[in-house]
């Protein structure tokens, strides 16, 4: 499984795993950054591939729900 190619003009959006402020960020950004800064608290918080996977996961389920 990797990260899906047609997210990549999509704005994703995750929680900050400190405050659960969401961050909005395009597949294409999301697919090649290491760290984010949080608006909310300002956190560095660090993106893993599993983290990534997750949220292109989440995001490919919501599109295909969409399309029904």
């Amino acid at each position: 499984m990797g990260l899906a190619e047609n997210l990549s003009d999509i704005a994703l959006t995750f929680g900050c795993p400190d405050c659960s402020h969401p961050t909005v960020r395009k597949g294409s950004a999301l697919r090649t950054i290491a760290h984010i800064r949080c608006d909310g608290c300002n956190a560095k918080v660090r993106i893993t591939y599993p983290h990534k996977l997750a949220i292109f996961e989440k995001h490919k389920q919501l599109a295909a729900r969409a399309a029904f």
